[in-house]
């Protein structure tokens, strides 16, 4: 709900309430049925309700006064003001059962249900390749793997580590989500800061969960994360605060909180250069020899002597579904926005021609737990330089196929069946079964929580930071202010990230470089407070590794996160039951 805790924390805490009953009724759980039953709360389609409240909090967003664009939002992006929808905090208002089960709703999932056979088969292409070929790690299925087999195998030493590190987590956690007495989100230490570098921000991000990552990243990667950050975020923001450049410097004020330098700086410096930097480190982890693996790949994917989820694998799985979803997008397009620049080939040959590498990427991502993505949007790039004045075709384009199947990587989820020794359709089933309860669970939830408090608000202060940057550069996209809008940055952007990483591959090799450059552009995207306790928990690693040994620490430091993750679902599912039964006793008559 807006506070940056994701499905997984809720599946830890309830799997471990099943796994202990389970255990003390003498009829316990085998790793293969938790696995099964993780994939199945892990892919919950929980954000069916947010997105409309997050849709229609974007048709009035107050920031869209800013920019001019006040009552100009489509009514089929968002419901309008006038419907009194947002106002109403209600899921039963009429203007929301039309977004849903009206034309706009049927027509709305039909790109999205055709796309998922086309993700289901480029998501074997991403099995056979960083599963079956390259074996990554992929430490994230590694934590959810080991909370599967530390509970149920109960081996002595395994389920120790487990147990300290949990009740450490929970502790922690329930003065964070339960009794604040920890700010939520971060502590702010950008008003000391700036006595001395005016326009900094910096902090300290106070989930647990952010300093996980640091148990299992190499420590390049970690020191280009915080470099990149604190380049851009402290010294970057000082350097066009002393200098007085962009309308930011104008802005500035001494004392201005994180939230509001993310905003600000980010608008008139940061987001466009950033683009041009993402752009570059994307496509350069896309070399000649990848592709070369993947026309191998589907050679052996497609072979009739497959074996296993292979077998399903057919170029014509991928083809079919991909040309119908892109003329029907194409049809939306025209529909929606018949002044779309260059319709029908630039959304065509967009689709096509990104969707293979996007797929490929974040299958390199989840494998590696680094992140590494071509940055969304490229289209409004065309828009630009087309010079589009109009509003409509900012709220469609061309649509981008991903390696997903009901909601979960479908590599992803076959590393943690080939972990845990379950079978892949098992999950498959259970994500099918689990889809549609979900779905009308989470919007009962959404319900009760919105009907608490307007999101965003104070009370979700995830959504109070994120959603008004999101309204500000869609807006800034829109209406191209002056100060705020440089297309020349993105290719400037591009020229750093090329300066980077030529000097990096020629003393490094290009696989390293690519890597300290994606990491690098990865923190110059990262506030402070998250870069920053990837290096503590980079020292709180080493200081493990002394007392434990290395080899011990490399051994069970999946456990070790596995703990710290459920010690921290198990306290917001308290914080959440305890707000649940607070609420409901202040509402009773006496």
């Amino acid at each position: 709900m807006g506070s940056g805790i994701s499905a997984q924390q809720y599946a830890y805490s309830i799997l471990l309430l099943a796994i202990e009953i389970a255990y003390l009724s003498h009829n316990p759980l085998t790793m293969q049925e938790v696995a099964t039953v993780f994939v199945g709360l892990s892919s919950i389609n929980a954000g069916i309700g947010i997105e409309l409240i997050r849709s229609a909090y974007l048709s009035q967003s107050d920031v869209l006064a800013y920019f001019g664009l006040k009552g100009k939002i489509p009514f089929w992006v968002a419901p309008l003001p006038e419907s009194g929808f947002y106002a109403s905090r209600s899921f039963f208002h009429p203007q929301a059962l039309e977004q849903w089960f009206g034309l706009l709703g049927w027509v709305g999932m039909l790109i999205p249900s055709l796309s998922l056979f086309a993700g289901l088969s480029l998501g074997i292409l991403n099995k056979v390749l960083y599963v079956d070929e390259e074996k990554l790690e992929y430490p994230g299925v590694q934590v959810q793997a080991e909370f599967c087999i530390t509970l149920t195998s109960r081996e002595t030493r395994r389920l120790s580590f487990f147990s300290i590190f949990f009740l450490l987590s929970f502790v922690y956690s329930i003065l964070v989500y339960v009794f604040p007495v920890v700010p939520v989100l971060w502590v702010d230490l950008s008003r000391e800061i700036q006595k001395f570098l005016p326009g900094a921000c910096f902090g300290f991000a106070t989930d647990l969960i952010t300093f996980t990552p640091a148990f299992y990243l190499p420590f390049y990667v970690i020191a280009c994360q915080l470099i990149g950050s604190i380049a851009i975020w402290v010294f970057g923001n000082s350097f066009i605060v002393n200098l007085g450049l962009t309308k930011f410097s104008e802005l500035y004020y001494p004392g201005m909180n994180m939230r509001d330098i993310a905003l600000y700086a980010n608008l008139y410096v940061w987001m466009l250069p950033l683009l041009g930097l993402g752009i570059f480190a994307g496509f350069s982890n896309l070399r000649p020899s990848i592709a070369r693996r993947v026309y191998a790949s589907l050679k052996r994917a497609g072979r009739a002597d497959a074996v296993g989820i292979e077998r399903f694998f057919s170029i014509w799985l991928v083809i079919i579904p991909m040309a119908v979803a892109i003329i029907s997008n194409l049809l939306e397009i025209w529909y929606w926005a018949p002044d779309y620049p260059f319709w029908p080939w630039f959304p065509a040959v967009y689709s096509l021609l990104l969707s293979l590498p996007t797929s490929l990427l974040a299958g390199r991502a989840a494998g590696t737990g680094i992140e590494i993505s071509i940055p969304e949007g490229l289209d409004r790039i065309v828009l630009v330089a087309a010079n589009y004045k109009g509003i409509n075709a900012w709220f469609v384009g061309p649509t981008i196929f991903s390696p997903t199947f009901f909601g979960g990587p479908l590599d992803v989820n076959f590393k943690l069946s080939q972990l845990t020794k379950s079978t892949f359709t098992s999950f498959i089933k259970m994500m099918v079964v689990t889809y549609p309860i979900s779905t009308l669970v989470a919007l009962v939830f959404t319900q009760i929580f919105w009907s608490w408090a307007q999101i965003p608000s104070a009370s979700y202060p995830f959504s109070a930071y994120s959603w008004p940057r999101e309204v500000m550069e869609m807006a800034a996209w829109i209406t191209r202010p002056k100060g705020a809008f440089h297309l020349e940055w993105i290719i400037y952007g591009a020229i750093a990230g090329l300066a980077i990483y030529v000097p990096s591959a020629f003393f490094f090799g290009g696989s390293t470089a690519t890597t300290a450059l994606t990491s690098l552009i990865a923190g110059a995207g990262m506030l402070p407070p998250f870069a920053v306790n990837l290096l503590v928990g980079y020292i709180i690693r080493r200081i493990l590794e002394h007392y434990l040994g290395a080899e011990e620490f490399n051994k069970y430091k999946f456990t070790i996160v596995a703990g710290i993750a459920t010690g921290s679902g198990v306290s917001v599912a308290i914080g959440i039951g305890s707000t649940l039964i607070g609420r409901s006793i202040w509402m009773l008559p006496y």
